[in-house]
């Protein structure tokens, strides 16, 4: 809206020039979801206790017990603000914006699904359902890949979309038909990995704010002709203004830690996590550093992975590599506190993402 000003008034009051800079309405937006958070948090919690909007814990969580009962699908609060802070601050016209802003809504709906069959049935869609749910989404979004994205510019050279780069490299590698295989893979495998890390007081929260932080900053860079020419990065037109999106992202999360941290008021639950995990997939394809979410999102792909490693172990040896998966509940098995936990994880995936900006320089 605010941008609308700048384009419809700025003849008449030369103060609208300001919402033409993606810096300042993503400052402006940050800040605004945050506060809405703080704001409606509250409320929301009196309204799920009200509703018997609770968390269930399961039966294999013995000393999770007693955060039975806490008021969960606190994402539906992370989402409202996202939504109100983009209709305020973002450029409509931008399809790679909108794409985004959808993308997340409808992977929301999905989690929100999932969440409100567990409140009614004390347990959640099955994996098949759930997971058909999520590929009918992913395969949506990719569709609009297809048909919306364009290539994007690489020194001077102009690349098809299916190219992707790889990190600490200058090549350029076109995967033809099987980059909508790698696209599914990455939005479906975050969406999942993030909703896996949601186990303890604060940690999915704490840790992907980090790995958004730096695609944030991945994302603005992608957006810079000068930038990208300097980093030997690939130049992608118009997606600059996605800072504005993952700007509310970093804003509504910070706000729902202050909930969500040990002991949790709120939990976000699976209309948090899932659309979360599926946005930073989706940036990173746009941005093309598919590969480099490895590396900033890493906490997630260990946890994902001890997760596989985990069936894939039991099934074929009937051994079991961790005392329980996911890896945070591996250290909770060996006795580690909770809070030591979440933040030694906090932690871990800050390095994570100072690893994933400095591979910038190393090319």
């Amino acid at each position: 809206m605010f941008y609308s000003f700048f384009t419809f008034f700025t003849d008449q009051n030369a103060f609208f020039n300001i919402f033409q800079y993606i810096t300042f309405r993503a400052l402006l937006a940050g800040i605004l979801s945050f506060f809405i958070v703080i704001f409606v948090t509250p409320r929301f919690i009196r309204l799920t206790e009200k509703s018997n909007f609770k968390e269930n814990i399961s039966n294999y969580l013995e000393a999770h017990k007693i955060k039975k009962g806490t008021p969960n699908m606190g994402g539906i609060v992370i989402a409202l603000s996202i939504i109100i802070s983009s209709i305020l601050f973002g450029n409509f016209s931008n399809s790679n914006f909108l794409l985004v802003l959808v993308s997340y809504c409808i992977f929301a709906i999905c989690g929100f699904s999932d969440d409100l069959v567990k409140l009614k049935t004390g347990k959640g869609l099955s994996i098949v359902k759930k997971l058909t749910m999520q590929t009918v989404a992913t395969l949506i979004v990719i569709f609009f890949f297809i048909k919306n994205l364009d290539g994007f510019s690489y020194l001077n050279e102009v690349y098809n979309i299916t190219s992707i780069s790889l990190p600490f490299t200058k090549e350029i590698f076109n995967l033809g038909p099987y980059y909508y295989i790698l696209c599914f893979l990455i939005i479906l495998g975050s969406a999942n990995a993030v909703n896996l890390t949601d186990g303890l007081d604060g940690l999915a929260t704490g840790s992907i704010l980090s790995t958004i932080g730096a695609i944030t900053l991945l994302t603005y860079i992608a957006g810079n002709a000068i930038y990208t020419s300097y980093l030997y990065l690939p130049y992608i037109v118009n997606v600059a203004e996605l800072t504005i999106l993952l700007s509310c992202l970093l804003g509504s999360l910070l706000g729902f830690l202050w909930f969500n941290s040990n002991p949790a008021q709120i939990f976000m639950g699976d209309v948090g996590s899932i659309p979360l995990g599926a946005t930073i997939g989706i940036v990173s394809i746009l941005i093309k550093q598919e590969a480099l979410l490895l590396i900033s999102g890493g906490i997630f792909v260990l946890e994902a992975l001890s997760v596989i490693i985990q069936i894939l172990s039991f099934r074929l040896f009937k051994k079991r590599i961790f005392k329980m998966a996911p890896l945070h509940h591996h250290f909770e098995q060996l006795g580690m506190p909770e809070s030591k936990i979440v933040v030694r994880f906090w932690i871990v995936s800050i390095i994570f993402a100072l690893i994933a900006i400095a591979s910038l320089k190393i090319r």
